[in-house]
């Protein structure tokens, strides 16, 4: 998947020691020398983080550390926050220019960080996934923003300096909103959900009644199924109560969609049940399993990250797919496969779970009419435009016929995201040369931004109506990639068979190759192709 209110301009009075990273904070306003509030009223107000006022008492206790990294608690998702905050305290150091703004926006991402560990809670813990996401997604923007900066000479960096500043003041707001979800008012509203949770569980309760009562309500929906995970865990496998537990937690699935609150799945949700990969691709294996005893799914393994004998090569790789696996879980939306989790404890390699669908497009559209391929180019339209309105946009990155899966009701859904650059094989040359045909020549070279999925979109469309890949006529990749890199396109004449390529469709895949900034939206790919359905139909 997956941000802004108050400007403090001046922070409180403080003192800090930047040669080793060690920070004290009177309150977790951000300190900078010489400055002081001028009143009372202005003291409290800079006391404000995040919509709650936290007791200056309290505060004292946050910091003081020998060292950077020492200070932080194994909080599970906020050691990632924790790397990202070094990598900006590293960067901001060589920045030329607004060093003290700099400076200040760096402790208030410490202060930040440091707030939230002090106020962790471990009952509510399952349920700040998507929170610590976002915060490390806030710093990650802070970070590349201070590497850029950092490479500014002077006179480059003195004629940015409105832009800097307003990204400073901009992102200090955005942490001070991030904050807001970690304030003990939040804490204390989820653990009322989970204890009127855990009570609809017990002898006593109404499971029934609060599934009705809280069917609209997502985030109530997550703690219900969240709590119903942790039980399946603690039951005896095989039992009537398990079986009960399983039963409920498929009910709240098939309401909220994704996956589940903990994504580190086990045997307790899932099973491989044969021992032959269903599907064998170049990268990886598709395994049938069961979900929860019951539901067919499919188990998909990268077999070059369990191959990977470098400890530290594929620690780093497994972080990066955990995080990748957290954010995909996160999304919700008819046309975006949903990932229940990951799954490390049923053989030699990883694996990830996901509904079972039969076919994929490709496969799907063989025997279908116009409309129906149209109807599956607009869906795909629709899961990227899902996917780029997120308040931080998704990139598939991978998009191609292939990738689309089809549902047992004819439902297109994008699958095979997100992944495709983290789990070992990014250097892999099969890997660039099997999907180099529905890239772009920024997306060749690394590059992951929306407009390298609407380029991409196009080339699927392409395949999908006429059933023949881009470029189908050059079979040497490396020239391939040469003849994009010139400007060459596909040819209408090479494509429209029976007429199936019309004046306003091929007008909107040539709008999808133009220059990247100068490409349709997936808003504006949806818009325009519904115009086309409308006048197939």
């Amino acid at each position: 998947m997956p941000l802004a209110s108050e400007d403090f301009s001046q922070p409180p009075t403080g003192e800090q020691s930047r040669g080793d990273h060690a920070v004290t904070f009177p309150i977790p306003e951000p300190v900078i020398h010489g400055s002081t509030p001028s009143n009372d009223m202005e003291t409290k107000r800079r006391n404000h983080i995040g919509g709650a006022t936290l007791a200056a008492g309290v505060l004292k206790t946050v910091i003081r550390a020998a060292a950077f990294g020492v200070k932080f608690a194994p909080i599970p998702g906020l050691d990632a926050a924790v790397s990202v905050l070094g990598q900006i305290i590293s960067a901001v150091e060589k920045v030329h220019h607004n060093k003290e703004q700099c400076h200040n926006l760096v402790d208030r991402s410490t202060a930040v960080v440091q707030v939230i560990e002090l106020h962790w809670n471990a009952d509510t813990a399952l349920y700040r996934n998507a929170d610590l996401e976002h915060l490390v997604s806030l710093l990650e923007d802070i970070r590349d923003a201070m590497i850029e900066w950092g490479s500014y000479g002077y006179l480059g960096g003195f004629f940015r300096l409105p832009q800097m500043s307003a990204f400073i003041e901009k992102k200090k707001r955005e942490l001070d909103s991030a904050l807001e979800t970690f304030n003990v008012a939040s804490h204390l509203r989820l653990q009322r959900m989970i204890n009127e949770v855990c009570q609809s569980l017990g002898p006593d309760g109404s499971f029934k009644a609060m599934l009705n009562k809280y069917a609209k309500n997502q985030e109530q929906l997550f703690v219900i199924i969240g709590e119903l995970q942790k039980r399946n865990r603690e039951q005896a496998p095989g039992s009537a109560d398990q079986a009960k537990t399983r039963g409920r937690i498929l009910k709240v699935q098939s309401i909220l969609g994704g996956g589940l609150p903990d994504v580190n799945l086990g045997r307790a949700e899932c099973q491989r049940v044969e021992e032959t990969p269903s599907i064998r691709a170049k990268n990886h294996d598709i395994y049938e399993g069961l979900w929860m005893g019951d539901q067919k799914v499919a188990l998909k393994q990268y077999r070059d990250v369990g191959a990977n004998n470098d400890t530290d090569r594929r620690s780093v790789i497994n972080k990066r797919i955990a995080r990748q696996v957290t954010i995909w879980s996160q999304l919700r939306h008819e046309h975006i496969i949903a990932l229940y989790g990951v799954c490390t404890d049923d053989g030699t390699y990883p694996y990830l779970v996901m509904p079972w669908y039969p076919n994929n497009a490709v496969q799907y559209v063989k025997f279908k009419d116009q409309a129906t391929r149209l109807r599956i180019c607009l869906e795909v339209a629709r899961g990227l435009q899902y996917l780029h309105s997120l308040a931080r946009p998704v990139v598939h990155g991978n998009l191609r016929g292939s990738s689309v899966l089809i549902s047992e009701d004819g439902r297109a859904v994008l699958s095979d995201f997100g992944l495709c650059n983290v789990s070992g094989m990014e250097n892999s040359a099969s890997i660039t040369t099997d999907s180099m045909r529905w890239m772009s020549t920024e997306a060749q070279r690394g590059q992951r931004s929306p407009d390298v999925d609407t380029w991409a979109w196009a080339m699927t469309a392409l395949e999908l109506i006429s059933g023949k890949v881009p470029f189908y006529e050059t079979r040497l990749n490396g020239a391939l990639a040469m003849m994009i890199e010139s400007g060459a396109r596909p040819k209408r004449e090479s494509y429209d068979l029976e007429g199936s390529m019309s004046d306003n469709l091929w007008s909107v895949l040539q709008g999808c190759w133009r220059e990247p900034q100068k490409r349709l939206s997936a808003d504006e790919i949806v818009e325009q192709l519904e115009r086309c359905v409308e006048a197939n139909d």
